[in-house]
C-alpha cells in the first residue's frame, strides 16, 4: 500500500488528477453494471406489476358494476382473461397461440383464491401476470409481455446514462479547470524560485486568498527577508571590520611607539593602559562573535538541562560590575528570590547584554524587577520605532547606539532554549525588556502585567 501511494505521489499533479478521474469513471461503470442494474430490474418488475394491477382493477370494477362483458377500453399492452368455473368466458387482447392459452389456463387452475403476481415463459418469451379472485365469482388474469418492461428499462437506462455522462463531463471539466488554477500558480512559484536561485530579479504576484496565495506571499516574504539579512550581514561585516581595525591599529601603533622609546600618552604606564583597554575591547568583540557562532549548538544541548540559576544573586553580582560604567545613573531594584532554569553563565550573558543596552540608552535611571519566572529591565531613554521593535531580536541588527548588533539576538536564543519568552515594549518614558516563563500560569501573567 505504501509503495502504491508512493508511486502516485511520484507523478505530476495533473497525472494524479487524471488517475482520480479515470478511477471515478471505472467506479461509475461498475455502479451501473452491478448495483444499479440489479435495482433497475427490480424497479421495472414493480412498474410492470403496478400497471397490471391498475389495469385489472379497472376491469374488475366494470365487471362488478355491470355484471356483463361489454367491450372495454383497456391498455393495449395488457391482455385480460376472465374465468368462471374453470372456463375462460372472456378475454381482451389480440390473437393468441394455443400454447399461450394453455399456460394461462394452468395458472387459473392452480390459483382459486386470493391474488398472485409472477411470470412465465412461452416460446422463449417472458410474460408477467397478475391473478386475482373477484368475490368468488370471477377469476381474472392480466398478462403483459416483457417487451413493455424492456421498453421501460431501456428508457430508464438511457436517461440515467445520459444524465451520468453529463454529470461526469461537467465534473471532468470542473476538475480540469480547478487543477489548472492550482498548477499554474505552482509553475509560477517554481519559475520564481528558479530565477532567485540563478540570482536573477524575479517578481511573484498571485492575487489569491487561499493557501496557494499564502504560500506565494510566504515565498516573497522569505526572499525579501533573506535579501534584507544578506544586506544587513554585509553591512555588519563592514562594521565589524571597522570595529576590529580600530583597536588593532591603536594597539599596533602604541606598541611600535613604545618599542622606539616614545610614549604616545604621556607616560609608559598610561600608554600601556590604552593598549590594555583596546585589547579588552577587541577581546569582547571576538568573544561575542564566537559565542553567537556556537550558541545554537549550545542551546540545543541545554534544552533538556536540569541546571538552575539563582537569579537574585546573579543579578546583584552583574549590577556590581556594571555600576561603575555610569555611576551617575540611579538603579532601582525590586528583587525577590527566584530560580530560573538554565546554566548560570548563559543567564549572565543575557543580563550583561540587557544591562549594557539599558545603560547605553538610559538618561537618569534603570529599573530591574525580579519575581518568580519573571524578569524585567527598563530604562528611561528614548522610545523605539515600530520597525526597530519588529527586528530587535534578529541577528546582525544594530541599534542607534549599538555596535555589533549581536547581544539581543543572543538573549533571544538563550531565553527560547530555556522555555522563556523575551519581548521589548515602549513605555510612556523609555523602554522595557520582559522575560517570562512560557508555561507560566495565567494568574501569574496577569500579576506581572500589572507591574
Amino acid at each position: 500500500m505504501r509503495r502504491f501511494l508512493k508511486s502516485i505521489t511520484d507523478v505530476s499533479l495533473f497525472q494524479q488528477v487524471s488517475i482520480i478521474i479515470v478511477t471515478f469513471g471505472v467506479v461509475l461503470i461498475f455502479f451501473f453494471s452491478v448495483y444499479l442494474r440489479g435495482n433497475i430490474d427490480d424497479f421495472v418488475v414493480n412498474q410492470v406489476m403496478s400497471l397490471l394491477h391498475r389495469s385489472q382493477e379497472s376491469l374488475v370494477k366494470t365487471l362488478t358494476e355491470d355484471s356483463g362483458f361489454s367491450d372495454l377500453a383497456y391498455d393495449a399492452d395488457v391482455m385480460h382473461f376472465v374465468y368462471s368455473e374453470d372456463k375462460c368466458i372472456k378475454y381482451y387482447g389480440g390473437r393468441l397461440a394455443d400454447n399461450f392459452i394453455g399456460k394461462v389456463n394452468e395458472i387459473a387452475a392452480e390459483n382459486k383464491t386470493g391474488w398472485k403476481e409472477s411470470s412465465f415463459e412461452v416460446n422463449g418469451k417472458k410474460y408477467y401476470y397478475y391473478y386475482s379472485n373477484v368475490e368468488g365469482k370471477y377469476e381474472v388474469i392480466s398478462v403483459i409481455g416483457e417487451a413493455y418492461g424492456k421498453a421501460i428499462e431501456n428508457d430508464l437506462l438511457s436517461n440515467v446514462s445520459n444524465t451520468s455522462a453529463i454529470v461526469f463531463g461537467v465534473i471532468f471539466i470542473l476538475l480540469t479547470i480547478w487543477v489548472g488554477t492550482i498548477i499554474a500558480p505552482i509553475w509560477q512559484m517554481q519559475n520564481y524560485i528558479g530565477k532567485i536561485r540563478q540570482g536573477e530579479d524575479a517578481v511573484l504576484n498571485l492575487e489569491r486568498q487561499d493557501e496557494l496565495g499564502d504560500l506565494a506571499n510566504a515565498l516573497v516574504g522569505m526572499h525579501n527577508e533573506i535579501k534584507r539579512q544578506e544586506e544587513t550581514k554585509e553591512e555588519m561585516i563592514q562594521n565589524i571590520s571597522h570595529d576590529l581595525k580600530t583597536p588593532i591599529a591603536t594597539i599596533k601603533s602604541y606598541a611600535e611607539s613604545i618599542k622606539d622609546g616614545i610614549y604616545p600618552y604621556d607616560t609608559l604606564e598610561k600608554s600601556v593602559d590604552v593598549i590594555l583597554e583596546n585589547a579588552n575591547r577587541l577581546e569582547k568583540k571576538v568573544y561575542s562573535l564566537l559565542f553567537l557562532n556556537r550558541i545554537d549548538y549550545m542551546m540545543d544541548q541545554e534544552k533538556e538541562t536540569d541546571k538552575t540559576t539563582e537569579m537574585y544573586k546573579l543579578i546583584n553580582d552583574v549590577l556590581v560590575s556594571f555600576k561603575m560604567i555610569r555611576p551617575e545613573l540611579q538603579i532601582n531594584k525590586d528583587l525577590r528570590p527566584a530560580i530560573f532554569k538554565g546554566d548560570e553563565e548563559s543567564w549572565r550573558v543575557v543580563l550583561s547584554n540587557l544591562l549594557d543596552n539599558a545603560l547605553r540608552y538610559a538618561e537618569n535611571s534603570i529599573t530591574v524587577v525580579l519575581k518568580s519566572d519573571y524578569l524585567s529591565i527598563a530604562n528611561d531613554g528614548p522610545s523605539m520605532s515600530k520597525e526597530r521593535v519588529d527586528t530587535l531580536f534578529k541577528p546582525f541588527e544594530k541599534g542607534d547606539k549599538g555596535k555589533f548588533g549581536l547581544g539581543l539576538s543572543i538573549c533571544y536564543k538563550v531565553c527560547n532554549a530555556y522555555d522563556f519568552s523575551i519581548v521589548a515594549e515602549n513605555l510612556e518614558k523609555g523602554v522595557i525588556f520582559r522575560i517570562e516563563a512560557k508555561n507560566k500560569s495565567k494568574v501569574e501573567k496577569k500579576k506581572s502585567e500589572k507591574i
